[in-house]
C-alpha cells in the first residue's frame, strides 16, 4: 500500500477517481483521505506549517522594541499554522496533521508518494511536511505538469526519488528563509524607528516603490504646451489627417507657424500608392503573466479573481500547470500536443513544428499554458462565468497557434509628397480570416481611395497641443516590471528569456498576486478600476526608508532573487543565502539615522457614556472580543457595550453604527425571536438601570415605557 500526499483536496479527490473505485473518508471540516485496494490518498490542505515567529524562539513575548535586530534564528524551525481569528492553532491543521502521521505509521504503507504542486513551493510544502512529522519512509515525487486521467496514471508509473528535487527543496527553503529574515528584521526595524506599525517585505518594497514614483510623477506634474504641423483632409467623405513628425516647444511657435506656411506652398501629390499581401500570426501561447494581462486588458478580470480561477482550472484538469514564466512548449511535447489535436476534428488544426511553438531552450521547469485533452461542455462543466471566459481564452490561443487555415491581410500605403516633406498612410483589409476568427481584433481601413499624381487639398496649421500626465499603475504594467525590472523597448526576446532564467525578476507568477492584495489590506496603495494608487501610509514607507538610506528597490531585490536561482542551479547552498541576507541586514540596522516618530492616532469616539458622560472608545479584550467601554473606566464607570449583548431570549448584534445610535440616545432596529421561534423587528434603546446601588446596560422598547429588565 502506498500512500499519496498532495497539496490540495480537491488534487487528492482527481486522483481518487482516476484511480477507480475508493472509499471516502473525508470529513465536514475538510480533513480526511480517500482509500482504494493500492493506494490511500490525502492532502496537507495547502500550508499545514509555518515557520516559527520570533516569539516562538524566544519562549516568551516579546516587545518589538525589545528584540535585538538582526534576529536569525540558528536553525529555521516549523510550527501548525494558526487560525487568524481564533489566534491559536488551527485545529483543523492539527486534526489532518496527525490524520497522515497516523497513516503513514500503519504497516502495510511501504511508501509515501509526494504529490505538492509541480513548483518549488509545492516541493517544499511537501518535504518540510514529511521532516515535521519526522518520516523515515521511503518518498517518491509525482509531478503532474496537468491532471488528466492520462497524466495521472502515466506519471504514476515513473515517479522519481524525491531526493531528485533537493535542489528545487533548497531553492524553496532558501526563499522561504530569506523573506522571513528580511520580512521579520525590517518590519521591527522600521517599526521602532518610525514609531508606528510599518509591515514590509523583499518583494512589497519594489511594488511599493514602483506605484510610489508614478504617482510622486503624477502629483508633481506640470501640462506643457508644444505644438505640431498638421492638416486635415477629406476624400470621399473620408477624413484623414496629415501630421509632421516634429514636436514644436511653446517657444518654438512661430517656427511651427512657418513650417506651416512652407508646406502650404506646395502641392500635396500621391506619389505612390501600393497594395501587398501579407500574413499575420497568432499571438504566442500564455505564460501565467501573459494570461492574466490579456483577461485584464480583455476582459477586465482582475488578476486576484484570475489567478483563482486559473489555478480552479487547472486543478480541474482542464488546463496545464500555469505557474509558468515561458510561452514555448518543450519539443518532447509534440505527442502530447497532437493527442489534444486529434479530440479537435471540427477544428482544421494540424501539428505544426515551429520553433515559434516548441523550443526547449525557452523552458525552465514549465511550459506555456495550454488546454488539455480533458475537453469540458463549456455550458454544463462551468458555472461560473468567469470560468467560461478564462477556459475559452487559453482555448482559442490554443487553437489559432495550430490552425491550418492561413490569416492573410492586405496591407495599403500611400505616400503623399508635400514639397520636400513625405506622409505615409497605412491601412489593412482581411483577406483570409484565420486565427481571427477565434481571436478577433480590430483591423480597420479607413484609408481614402487616392490614386497615383492625384492632387490633394491641404491646410497645414499650428495646432496648439498640452502633454498629459501619466496615467496611474495599471495591473498589466505592474506585472510587467515585476517579471523583469529592467526591460526597454530594446530588450530582445532571447535577452527577456536569459534574465528569468537567471532570476532577473520581483517574486514570482505564484506569489505577485498576493502580495499586491497585502498592499492594499495593509493600506499602503489601494485598486480601482484596474489601477494603483498611492496612500498616505504607502508614501510614509518610502520616506522612511529614503531617510533611512535603506535602499531595497529593484535593485537589490532582483540581487537576492539571483541568490535563489544559484542555489537551484547548485552554485550557492542555504547557508550561503542567510549569510548575504544576515549581512545586508547587519548593515541596515547599524545606520545611525533618527527620523521623527509618528503621533500616535487619535481615537475615534463613538460617544458620550450615558452613565459618566465621558468619551466611548473602541476596543478587544485578549480573546478578541470586540466592545464599546467607557473612556472613565480608571475612575470607576462600568459602561460597556459588547459586539453581542443579551436581550430576553435574543443575542443582539452590536456593529460600529449602531454603537453610534444607541450612543446618540437613537433607537435602532433589530430583528428578535418570540419565545416560540417566531421572527419580529424591534426598535431598542439603551436603558441604564440600578440594582444593588450598582448601574448595567439594558434596553427597552423605544416605542412604550416598557421598563421590563
Amino acid at each position: 500500500m502506498k500512500l499519496i500526499i498532495a497539496e490540495k483536496s480537491k488534487v487528492a479527490q482527481t486522483i481518487a477517481v482516476t484511480l477507480g473505485k475508493y472509499e471516502n473518508h473525508k470529513n465536514a471540516d475538510r480533513t480526511g483521505y480517500y482509500k482504494n485496494n493500492d493506494y490511500i490518498i490525502t492532502w496537507a490542505a495547502g500550508h499545514l506549517l509555518t515557520l516559527q515567529s520570533v516569539n516562538d524562539y524566544l519562549g516568551k513575548k516579546v516587545p518589538w522594541k525589545d528584540i535585538e535586530v538582526p534576529f536569525v534564528p540558528k536553525e529555521f524551525k516549523y510550527k501548525i499554522r494558526l487560525d487568524k481569528e481564533k489566534k491559536k492553532t488551527d485545529e483543523v491543521a492539527e486534526k489532518q496533521i496527525k490524520i497522515i502521521k497516523d497513516l503513514i505509521s500503519k504497516n502495510d504503507i511501504t511508501e509515501i508518494i509526494h504529490c505538492g504542486d509541480s513548483d518549488r513551493e509545492g516541493q517544499i510544502i511537501g518535504d518540510i511536511f514529511l521532516k515535521f512529522i519526522d518520516n523515515v519512509k521511503p518518498v517518491k515525487r509525482l509531478w503532474l505538469p496537468e491532471q488528466t486521467p492520462e497524466t495521472i496514471r502515466n506519471n504514476l508509473k515513473n515517479l522519481k526519488d524525491n531526493s531528485e528535487y533537493l535542489n528545487l527543496k533548497n531553492e524553496g527553503l532558501a526563499r522561504s528563509y530569506m523573506d522571513w529574515l528580511l520580512g521579520i528584521n525590517l518590519s521591527v526595524f522600521l517599526t521602532v524607528k518610525a514609531g508606528e506599525k510599518l509591515i514590509v517585505g523583499r518583494v512589497l518594497i519594489p511594488i511599493l516603490k514602483f506605484v510610489y514614483d508614478r504617482d510622486i510623477k503624477i502629483k508633481n506634474f506640470i501640462p506643457e504646451d508644444y505644438y505640431e504641423v498638421q492638416s486635415n483632409c477629406n476624400k470621399d467623405g473620408i477624413d484623414f489627417i496629415l501630421t509632421k513628425k516634429e514636436k514644436y516647444s511653446k517657444e518654438e511657435v512661430e517656427t511651427a507657424e512657418k513650417m506651416a506656411m512652407l508646406l502650404n506652398s506646395n502641392k500635396a501629390i500621391v506619389s505612390e500608392v501600393s497594395t501587398k499581401e501579407k500574413n499575420k500570426y497568432p499571438s504566442k501561447l500564455f505564460s501565467l503573466s501573459t494570461l492574466q494581462k490579456y483577461l485584464s486588458s480583455n476582459y477586465k478580470i482582475n488578476f486576484e479573481t484570475s489567478n483563482k480561477v486559473i489555478q480552479q482550472l487547472y486543478e480541474s484538469g482542464y488546463i496545464t500547470y500555469p505557474r509558468t514564466s515561458t510561452q514555448y512548449l518543450s519539443e518532447n511535447e509534440k505527442s502530447k500536443v497532437q493527442e489534444i489535436l486529434n479530440k479537435l476534428p471540427g477544428y482544421n488544426l494540424e501539428m505544426k513544428n515551429s520553433k515559434k511553438i516548441f523550443d526547449s531552450s525557452m523552458v525552465e521547469s514549465h511550459s506555456a499554458i495550454t488546454i488539455t485533452t480533458k475537453l469540458p461542455d463549456i455550458e454544463k462543466d462551468f458555472t461560473d462565468e468567469t470560468e467560461k471566459v478564462i477556459y475559452k481564452t487559453v482555448f482559442n490561443r490554443f487553437i489559432s497557434n495550430f490552425l491550418a487555415e492561413e490569416t492573410i491581410l492586405s496591407e495599403t500605403t500611400i505616400k503623399i509628397n508635400v514639397g520636400e516633406e513625405e506622409f505615409i498612410l497605412k491601412g489593412e483589409t482581411v483577406l483570409k480570416d484565420g486565427f481571427l476568427k477565434y481571436e478577433p481584433q480590430k483591423i480597420e481601413n479607413k484609408l481614402p481611395n487616392l490614386s497615383k499624381d492625384e492632387v490633394i487639398d491641404i491646410n497645414f496649421k499650428a495646432v496648439k497641443k498640452q502633454t498629459s500626465k501619466p496615467n496611474h499603475v495599471t495591473e498589466s504594467e505592474l506585472e510587467s516590471f515585476l517579471e523583469n525590472p529592467f526591460r526597454t523597448e530594446k530588450t530582445t526576446e532571447e535577452e527577456e528569456y536569459q534574465a528569468i532564467l537567471s532570476g532577473t525578476q520581483i517574486g514570482t507568477t505564484a506569489t505577485r498576486t498576493e502580495i499586491v492584495s497585502n498592499a492594499i489590506e495593509y493600506k499602503y496603495i489601494s485598486r480601482q478600476k484596474g489601477s494603483y494608487y498611492l496612500e498616505p501610509l504607502g508614501e510614509r514607507i518610502i520616506n522612511v526608508l529614503d531617510k533611512l538610506k535603506i535602499n531595497l528597490y529593484k535593485d537589490k531585490t532582483v540581487e537576492f532573487s539571483v541568490l535563489l536561482k544559484k542555489v537551484n542551479k547548485n552554485e550557492l547552498n542555504l547557508n550561503d543565502v542567510i549569510l548575504k541576507v544576515t549581512e545586508e541586514l547587519k548593515k541596515i540596522v547599524n545606520t545611525d539615522i533618527e527620523i521623527e516618530k509618528a503621533l500616535p492616532p487619535e481615537k475615534e469616539s463613538f460617544g458620550k457614556c450615558p452613565i459618566c458622560g465621558k468619551d466611548i472608545y473602541k476596543g478587544k479584550t485578549k480573546n478578541n472580543t470586540t466592545n464599546y467601554y467607557c473612556s472613565g473606566y480608571k475612575d470607576g464607570c462600568t459602561f460597556t457595550l459588547w459586539e453581542e449583548m443579551k436581550h430576553f431570549n435574543n443575542t443582539l448584534k452590536i456593529t460600529d453604527s449602531r454603537a453610534k445610535k444607541l450612543l446618540s440616545g437613537k433607537s435602532v432596529s433589530f430583528k428578535l425571536k418570540t419565545k416560540d421561534g417566531k421572527d419580529y423587528e424591534q426598535n431598542l434603546k439603551i436603558k441604564i438601570t440600578d440594582y444593588n446601588n450598582k448601574k448595567y446596560v439594558n434596553f427597552e422598547n423605544a416605542n412604550s415605557n416598557d421598563n421590563k429588565k
